[in-house]
């Protein structure tokens, strides 16, 4: 029997009332006009009958007759005649029950997407198989192709309760492990030798956590009118970035011993503590080449759309996100510029007044999916060198706290696009820790929201819980923790490491239109570059700081920076190694149902925030 768990705040009309702009979903409602998606197939059978039929003995035919929104990739007959022959069938009704199924659920996704919504990538939302279709789109001939083989050859057509785009082949998922699918691509071949000599393939073998337990329970989050349901699965997967060959042979490497030099003289120089150490166990952690290959890859599916996002950002400034990698005490910076800044997705990448690294490039348009995970190409050698440690991670490094948790991305809950929150339960994440039973959630992204790329996490009521902190280059750090106060939140203590950090922080303090506490010392812009310099640095003396200029409501461009109620807290200053695991953790000390709210996680190092001949920026 489904359960539901509402907490009614008792604030609700104030809440009601305050400036939030985050709004409450409405659900479709359609007055009958024309056809469904089923009345689409069943009217042209000369060229969906045997689809039909497979929808059919699925049990999606019904689906695909009732309101909703959906999108149906819809194969012809002869499509399905090439499928027949392929897998030596002579007639559609020899398919198997689980032939039908995957067939059937593999073609529709509960989300309307026209090809206007559609990139070079991935469709946003997983399909019924919980699995990602691909998208390429030949911009020359401007023609569509999903899952690499199949074209759409009638696009958007729009019915009653979605869109139905029809396509000349069969979609079908691929069955191959991540590194199984990958040892099938010849231009990479180098690469996959290196993964089979570290036996690194033996680390991208996991798919499903059989011991996970979904609980039909929902969370009813009142104030924003949102069912937060509990995720049905618990996936493992995997991203990989890799070399062509040809991307090696431009830097000298042409075979598996070139490369095994070329990262030790790398990983010698970036680790000189572990130098000739380790050279001849190539399954070690610590082996130059067993690093080398470890750093190319993330311990979560997630696609070159979702891995980072301009939501939320100024279109001057690039949008950048950090993930770590597998390579163990290691980060990646991820970099995408908006308008003509510069093209493509990069790795890596630091181009400022301070250091010009131009990155590696990712060929975003070019991902292969496998059954735990997809696989990216590179056009040059990615490593962890000392210029990475010492240049491009020698910044500001800002999380989206939704992405500490790489099950989020692996199991299609972070940046969502059909607009779901999920109940994150104990036990989910790996680098979550639970000290007490907690309703913790993922709110999904809204691009006029008050967060950094439009998402965040709340918790309720006596929440305790911490995350695990990205590892970085040792040194002083400030951590810091972006919150947005509101009316509805209570007070939290933070601590690091399980030490408090401070006294308890009053979330509610500076709350969109009511008055600037002193103690946080938040004063508007005045324009002036150097009365705003003192104002920033007397806040900071305080141990808070104003938004990011950078960030901004999407469509009316209001930037953090200007709104009283986006702050930076100084939660500590600490030295951090990335040798061990450092946690931040958040209590509530209300005894009531508050909420509390998580944006995002700042690792400042001192270089930056105490360097005596340039003030770090502002966005």
């Amino acid at each position: 029997m489904k359960k539901t768990i509402s907490l009614l705040l008792p604030t609700l009309l104030l809440i009601l009332a305050s400036g939030c702009v985050e709004e409450l979903k409405t659900e479709n409602f359609y007055t009958f006009t024309g056809e469904m998606i089923s009345d689409y197939l069943d009217n042209r059978p000369e060229s969906f009958s045997d689809f039909s039929y497979v929808l059919e003995r699925a049990g999606v035919k019904q689906l695909l007759a009732a309101y909703g929104t959906y999108t149906c990739f819809a194969p012809t007959n002869e499509a399905f005649g090439i499928y027949m022959k392929e897998h030596g069938y002579t007639s559609i009704e020899q398919l198997t029950d689980a032939d039908c199924d995957t067939i059937a659920f593999g073609h529709v996704i509960k989300v309307e997407y026209l090809t206007t919504d559609l990139d070079n990538g991935v469709v946003g939302t997983a399909n019924m198989n919980d699995r990602f279709i691909q998208v390429y789109i030949d911009s020359l001939n401007s023609d569509y192709y999903v899952n690499r083989d199949s074209k759409i050859i009638i696009k958007d057509q729009e019915v009653e309760n979605g869109v139905v785009h029809v396509v000349d082949h069969v979609l079908l998922p691929s069955t191959e492990q991540l590194p199984d699918l990958m040892v099938l691509d010849p231009s990479i071949s180098i690469f996959c030798e290196a993964m089979k000599l570290t036996h690194f393939d033996d680390s991208l073998q996991k798919y499903m956590d059989e011991n996970y337990v979904y609980e039909d329970i929902t969370y009813n989050y009142v104030r924003q009118g949102e069912t937060c349901i509990r995720p049905k699965h618990r996936r493992y997967g995997y991203t990989g970035f890799i070399e062509t060959n040809e991307a090696f042979a431009k830097s000298g490497i042409t075979s598996l011993e070139d490369l095994i030099r070329y990262a030790k003289d790398v990983y010698d120089t970036s680790y000189p503590e572990d130098a000739g150490k380790y050279d001849a166990d190539f399954t070690h952690r610590k082996n130059p080449l067993n690093r080398f290959v470890s750093y190319h890859f993330l311990n979560r599916t997630i696609y070159a759309s979702k891995i980072t996002t301009t939501i939320s950002i100024m279109p001057q400034y690039e949008s950048v996100d950090f993930y770590e990698t597998m390579c163990p005490g290691t980060i990646l910076k991820v970099e995408k510029g908006q308008g003509t800044r510069y093209k493509g997705l990069r790795l890596n990448r630091r181009w400022d007044t301070s250091f010009q690294v131009e990155g590696v490039l990712v060929q975003d348009n070019n991902g292969y999916d496998g059954n735990n995970g997809v696989y990216y190409t590179i056009d040059r050698p990615l490593v962890y060198d000392t210029d990475v440690k010492t240049k491009v991670l020698n910044t500001r490094i800002r999380v989206d706290a939704a992405s500490l948790m790489p099950e989020l991305a692996t199991n299609g809950i972070f940046r969502n696009d059909e607009k779901q929150c999920y109940w994150v339960p104990e036990g989910f994440s790996d680098n979550m820790k639970f000290y007490q039973e907690s309703i913790v959630i993922y709110q999904y992204q809204q691009p006029d929201y008050w967060c950094w790329y439009g998402d965040e996490i709340i918790g309720f009521g006596l929440y305790d819980f911490s995350l695990k902190l990205p590892p970085v280059p040792e040194g002083t750090y400030e951590i810091r923790y972006g919150y947005v106060p509101m009316a509805q939140r209570g007070i939290t203590q933070i601590y690091v490491d399980d030490i408090p950090q401070g006294i308890p922080i009053d979330l509610t303090v500076n709350t969109y239109g009511t008055y600037n506490d002193p103690k946080i010392g938040w004063v508007r812009d005045t324009g002036d570059d150097e009365t705003d310099d003192k104002n920033d640095k007397a806040m900071h003396n305080r141990g808070y700081m104003k938004g990011p200029d950078s960030q901004c409501f999407t469509s009316a461009k209001t930037l953090a920076r200007s709104q009283q109620n986006l702050l930076r807290k100084i939660v500590a200053t600490q030295y951090l190694t990335p040798d061990k695991d450092h946690f931040i953790r958040f209590r509530s000390v209300t005894q009531n149902s508050l909420e509390f709210m998580l944006d995002y996680i700042e690792l400042c190092p001192k270089s930056v925030y105490d360097n005596p001949y340039q003030r770090e920026d502002r966005h």
